[in-house]
Order: structure tokens, then C-alpha cells, then sequence
């Protein structure tokens, strides 16, 4: 059912809010865990207290809230979700000693319960911002409520903001325009996921890539992906669309199934493959969004965007 029609009126910066609070909160949870890594896990404590960041967490959401319920500055709520964010973070960082009898902090699959909350979160926040795309009512309402604000001169955070994200998208707009970039990410997509593929069969056993105490659910995701790989491979004949459209198949599979039971297995040493699993899917999602439908074939070719398009994360 469209808000409109229920009287309700969406945020036109919903998704980038939604997007700031989820990339605040991983990062948050990796920054967290690498400082309290590097400082030997110190405790904010007094006598027999102890103030766990869960509760510095849940503080900062409670901040984020008041503001939300306090202004309707779009730059304050912008600084709510970064709050959020990082609250979020701290909060969901202490999963492992509410889901343990003994309160264990370092319960080995909490890195993965945290991930599957993370993708489930990513797709929902997905699905809400492209449903449907904002009626021309609110549209106009909430040019209206910008307009009114800015004529104040109250948005200054919010051009601060806007500043840095639009520098963040002409940094990375800048390196994926360069032409060897992505063509470059999809042959080494396509050339470790053979690799993979072979070692999986057991053809070699190369030292990078881990073969010992890892999931069969693991091996099975990374295989499903291998064969996916193969399958664009193939498609590359008739179409490089639709190659693209297999290898992200084969990126989402290592997203979603291989690298959560990774770091169920590994923790946080499973953060590397993500990265590049991310920068492959990165490069894949910028060439579909600039590119029409084509019959051209060859690796080397996946390139030359059109337009002045951005990638856009979310």
C-alpha cells in the first residue's frame, strides 16, 4: 500500500539515513572490537559495577530519539542517524552475552548472528527505499519543509554532511572510472573463483585458500558461486549483461551464505573476503547501472560507463 494513500509521508532522505545508520553501525562494531583488541579489554567499572557499551549504546539511541522527537531539521535528523548508528553498534556488539548462559562476550558464532542481522537489515532498508518511489504530494511536502528550514539558514550540518558524502561518491565515481579498474576486479573475480572451484574438487590445494575446519555449508555456498562464475562465463558469447548478471549472482551467494558461516568459523579474519567480495559487487552494480543492454563479448570490455551516473550503495 502506497503512504500517500494512508495518509502517510516518507522522507526523501530515508535511504540515505538508513544507509548512515547501517554503515555507522558495522564499522562502529569493527572499530569497537579492534580498540578493545589493541587496549586489552578494559572495563569502565566501579567496585563491583561494571558498565558494559551495550548500555553506552542503548544512551546514544535514546539521545538520537529525543532529537528526532525534539526537531525536524533534516540536518538533525542526519546527525540522529549517525547517533543511531553508532549506538546500534555498541548495542549489537554485545549480542554473544545475552544469548549465552554464562554471559560470554567471545561466543564464536555471535560475529555471524551480527552479520545475518546486518544483510537482513540491508534488505529491508532496500526494499522500504525502492518499493515505490515518492508520490508527487510527497514530493512537494518535503521540498516544502526544505525550503522553509534552509531559508533559515538551518541546515548547515546538513551541507556539512552532504559535503563530505558527495566528495565520498566523487572519490569513488573517480576510481571506478578508471579504465583498468573494473575490468580488472571482474577477471580476478572470475580467476579465484576457478581457482576456488578447483581446489573445492581437490584438482589443487593452493596455501591462500582455506580448506581445513571449513563448513560444508561454506564449501557448498562457494561452489554454488564457482558454478555461477562458469555459467557467466558462458553467457559472455551472447550477452555481457548477462554474464554480469551471473558473476553478481555468484557475489551475492558469497555474501549471503558463504562468508556468514566463514565467520562463524573464523570471526573476524573472514573481514578481508567480505571487503573484496563488496568492492567486486561494487564494480558490478556501477557497470549494470551504466550500461544498456549489449551483445559485445570479452572481459576487457566491461567498462566504459555512460553518463555522469553514481553508484549508489543503497
Amino acid at each position: 500500500m502506497r503512504s500517500d494513500k494512508s495518509g502517510l509521508v516518507r522522507d526523501s532522505d530515508a535511504g540515505d539515513m538508513l544507509e548512515l545508520l547501517l554503515v555507522i553501525s558495522v564499522a562502529t562494531i569493527l572499530i569497537n572490537r579492534a580498540f578493545l583488541a589493541l587496549t586489552g579489554y578494559p572495563q569502565i567499572a566501579f567496585g563491583s559495577f561494571h558498565i558494559a557499551h551495550m548500555l553506552w549504546g542503548g544512551l546514544l539511541m535514546l539521545v538520537s530519539l529525543i532529537m528526532l522527537f525534539y526537531y525536524w531539521n533534516p540536518s538533525v535528523r542526519r546527525l540522529a542517524a549517525l547517533i543511531s548508528g553508532i549506538g546500534f553498534g555498541l548495542f549489537i556488539d554485545e549480542l554473544g552475552k545475552f544469548i549465552t548462559q554464562d554471559n560470554d562476550y567471545f561466543f564464536k558464532p555471535t560475529i555471524a548472528i551480527i552479520y545475518i542481522i546486518f544483510i537482513a537489515m540491508y534488505l529491508v532498508f532496500r526494499r522500504m527505499v525502492g518499493l515505490n518511489p515518492l508520490s508527487q504530494r510527497e514530493t512537494e511536502v518535503n521540498e516544502a519543509i526544505r525550503n522553509e528550514l534552509e531559508s533559515r539558514n538551518e541546515s548547515r550540518l546538513l551541507k556539512v554532511y552532504d559535503y563530505a558524502r558527495n566528495k565520498y561518491k566523487a572519490f569513488l565515481n573517480r576510481i571506478l572510472l578508471i579504465p583498468c579498474v573494473i575490468p580488472g576486479m571482474m577477471i580476478f573475480f572470475v580467476f579465484t573463483s576457478l581457482l576456488q572451484f578447483t581446489a573445492i574438487l581437490g584438482w589443487i590445494n593452493p596455501g591462500w585458500v582455506p580448506m581445513e575446519n571449513v563448513s560444508g555449508i561454506s564449501l557448498t555456498g562457494a561452489g554454488v558461486s564457482s558454478i555461477l562464475v562458469l555459467l557467466g562465463l558462458l553467457a559472455l558469447k551472447s550477452s555481457r549483461r548477462k554474464a554480469v548478471h551471473w558473476f553478481k549472482l555468484a557475489v551475492l551467494m558469497n555474501i549471503f551464505v558463504t562468508q556468514v558461516f566463514l565467520f562463524y568459523q573464523s570471526q573476524l579474519t573472514a573481514v578481508w573476503g567480505l571487503i573484496i567480495d563488496l568492492l567486486v559487487y561494487a564494480c558490478i552494480d556501477y557497470y549494470l547501472r551504466n550500461h544498456p543492454l549489449t551483445t559485445s563479448s570479452g572481459l576487457a570490455a566491461i567498462h566504459q560507463p555512460r553518463g555522469d551516473r553514481e553508484y549508489l550503495s543503497l
